[in-house]
């Protein structure tokens, strides 16, 4: 695994080099660290991660420890809105790379940190309450 760290910097510092690439790699990051051992994953962080996959991420990475934690997915732009449709069920934290170092963050929903993720919330999490009133109608 130490290995795929040159790797993935040559990905990312090479502009000729497909930035998809850095999300196989994560894929088959993901692949290798559950080899290790079964205490990896289990069966919720499974299905999460595969229904990212089928939803067009070509990568996933688990991040956090123990009991708790966040699945990031490297998404092409165009398949985004399919997956946060497909996982509209969990919750959506928008981030953005920084080289300013470590420091405090904290998530506020209602920042926007990018415009395109509203519009896209929008519609998935009003789309979900219209299913849900409906249901209620019946």
């Amino acid at each position: 695994m130490y290995e795929m760290v040159n790797e993935a910097e040559r990905i990312i510092t090479n502009p000729s080099c497909p930035i998809t690439e850095f999300g196989r790699m994560l894929h088959e990051g993901w692949k290798l660290k559950r080899t290790l051992t079964q205490n990896i994953s289990n069966s919720s962080i499974d299905e999460i991660y595969d229904a990212g996959l089928s939803a067009g991420a070509v990568g996933g990475k688990l991040l956090g420890a123990g009991g708790g934690g966040f699945m990031l997915f490297f998404v092409p732009p165009h398949r985004r809105q399919e997956l946060r449709i497909r996982l509209q069920k969990l919750l959506c934290i928008p981030f953005a790379f920084s080289n300013r170092g470590s420091h405090v963050v904290v998530y506020e929903p209602e920042e926007v940190y990018d415009k395109s993720l509203v519009a896209e919330r929008s519609v998935v999490y009003m789309s979900e309450r219209a299913t849900a009133l409906s249901g209620s109608l019946l």
